[in-house]
């Protein structure tokens, strides 16, 4: 085999990793911290990938994809607030079922929404000329938007650090993931906390899905095939563990690339078999979190 040919599809692997992470992250931030299940998870992924269709064919691809990156997930990141103080906060009471029955019809509702705003047909977009051009790094060829992709998950783990470690956030996170009941009991407004919490995770799903636009067809279908994936890197990095999603995330990314030099479809089989390899040699993931980001 070219050896220059795994390597740039472990590159590629690696940011199709980093992709997954930008979801999954979100979504461990809620499960760890609230044990809430939002199937609806993926569809604010979806959602962001379709604005920035759209911002690019009214401004262009260079401005589009610019004005896409800090209004849509701003935009996702509040429909997922309004979502959370109107809708999902009704069904915390009724459980794990409550909660996936709830957001499952959710992923429908907003995928019927979709479907009527932008149309069934699949849309496809161009990065920007700058970023069109590849890097010859040890003589394998880089397309300059994957490295910009590793480059903004980079800023996106460096903000979620600062979250976590540094700020009055990210400590009432950790403390939620230890004890939710005790924030109550020490006058911590939890409802709003959630709230909070859910619009971080939908504006990390809304950078993600400005940023995979250009990669490929942008359809109704990756609302389930999105948080399907961000599922598998959440169990595989470890309920609740930021750091372990990275970690897995990156590893799913690169199975998936690299199994497509021997096998022409069945990516997600890889992903899965991955997740029951990790399973059976650790249950609990890679690294399972109580109380630690």
């Amino acid at each position: 085999m070219d050896w220059r040919l795994l390597l740039a599809q472990i590159v590629a692997g690696i940011a199709a990793g980093a992709l997954y992470f930008l979801v999954a992250s979100g979504l461990t931030l809620i499960w760890g911290a609230f044990s809430v299940i939002n199937l609806a998870h993926g569809s604010f992924f979806m959602i962001a990938a379709f604005a920035t269709t759209a911002c690019v064919a009214a401004f262009g691809p260079q401005a589009g994809l610019l004005t896409a990156l800090i209004a849509v997930p701003l935009a996702v990141c509040a429909l997922a607030v309004v979502l959370e103080k109107t809708l999902f906060h009704r069904v915390h009471r009724f459980g794990m079922w409550g909660q996936l029955l709830f957001s499952f019809g959710l992923l429908l509702i907003l995928n019927d929404l979709v479907r009527t705003i932008f149309g069934p047909v699949p849309r496809s977009i161009s990065p920007p000329e700058m970023l069109r051009s590849y890097v010859a790094l040890g003589g394998v060829r880089i397309a300059s938007y994957q490295m910009a992709i590793l480059a903004v998950t980079g800023l996106v783990a460096l903000f979620l650090w600062i979250l976590l470690a540094r700020s009055r956030t990210g400590r009432l996170i950790r403390a939620a993931v230890d004890d939710p009941a005790m924030l109550g009991a020490v006058g911590v407004d939890v409802s709003r906390l959630r709230a909070r919490v859910m619009g971080i995770a939908a504006f990390l799903a809304g950078i993600a899905g400005v940023v995979a636009a250009p990669r490929g067809a942008v359809n109704t279908a990756l609302d389930v095939q999105t948080v399907l994936i961000a599922f598998a890197v959440i169990v595989i990095g470890g309920l609740g563990s930021v750091w372990g999603a990275l970690f897995a995330a990156l590893l799913i990314g690169v199975a998936e690339a690299v199994s497509t030099l021997y096998i022409d479809q069945g990516s997600e089989v890889v992903i899965f078999a991955v997740m029951a390899l990790i399973l059976i040699v650790r249950p609990t993931g890679l690294r399972t979190i109580v109380g630690r980001a």
